[in-house]
């Protein structure tokens, strides 16, 4: 784990603690709002799929976003842009990580309920195609991207250039267990059993894709990771 050379020379502790306060604050803000879409949405006043869709997807977007504006606004371009980068070994260990994942998720799901949850749902007639589309735009691209940002690439180098080279392991636990809350807490689990699911399934990719920053300070693998495992999901599922 390579501590956050952008942090001011001047006081980088109160910095970095600073920047991470940003960070849970936003996070915080994303899960409430989240909550209040939903609760909208389920009343009725959200009538379009669509609308419903977007809410639902900028609930969490805008807070995220604008925390890791604040954390990064004073960042180089070339740095941020060095950090997104993907090589050939990042490439393989992320198709690992979506292939451990997501057979991680079919397994607890066909212990728990007899089945891998990877099959289109049943509809009658032909399904309304724009709201999936903006969905799985949603899901696939631009959720990975900005999870991958504010968990691994903010949160987890953050907390890393605040802990002993000894304990900077930690800083993969922590950010990994926070990224499977917010989405236990976002999704709003129908069933204890399937929250247990969420919690496991994203604990486990937030923890394969967070050594893997670790190990090569980038965030393209880990993007690409949390991509794929998406995807996968989004293709199985989507309605026939």
């Amino acid at each position: 784990m390579h501590p956050d050379p952008d942090a001011p020379t001047t006081a980088p502790s109160t910095a970095a603690a600073r920047d991470l306060r940003v960070v849970l604050v936003a996070i915080a803000v994303a899960v409430l709002l989240s909550r209040l879409v939903t609760g909208v949405a389920r009343s009725g006043a959200l009538p379009s799929p669509v609308v419903q869709v977007l809410a639902a997807d900028l609930a969490v977007w805008v807070p995220l976003a604008l925390g890791v504006w604040w954390v990064l606004r004073r960042s180089a371009p070339a740095t941020m842009v060095r950090r997104l980068g993907l090589g050939r070994p990042d490439a393989v260990a992320a198709v690992g990580v979506a292939v451990v994942c997501r057979g991680l998720d079919a397994g607890l799901s066909v212990l728990f309920s007899g089945t891998t949850g990877l099959t289109p749902p049943v509809t009658l007639g032909p399904p309304d195609v724009v709201p999936l589309v903006v969905a799985a735009v949603g899901v696939c691209v631009v959720s990975p991207v900005l999870e991958e940002v504010v968990f691994r690439g903010v949160l987890q180098r953050r907390l890393a250039s605040e802990l002993t080279p000894r304990t900077r392991f930690l800083a993969v636990l922590v950010a990994a267990l926070l990224f499977a809350l917010t989405h236990v807490l976002i999704a709003g689990a129908p069933s204890p059993v399937a929250g247990f699911q969420v919690f496991v399934t994203t604990f486990v990719l937030g923890l394969l894709t967070g050594v893997l920053v670790a190990m090569t300070d980038r965030l393209g693998g880990a993007v690409l990771a949390h991509v794929l495992f998406n995807t996968v999901a989004v293709v199985a599922t989507w309605p026939r």
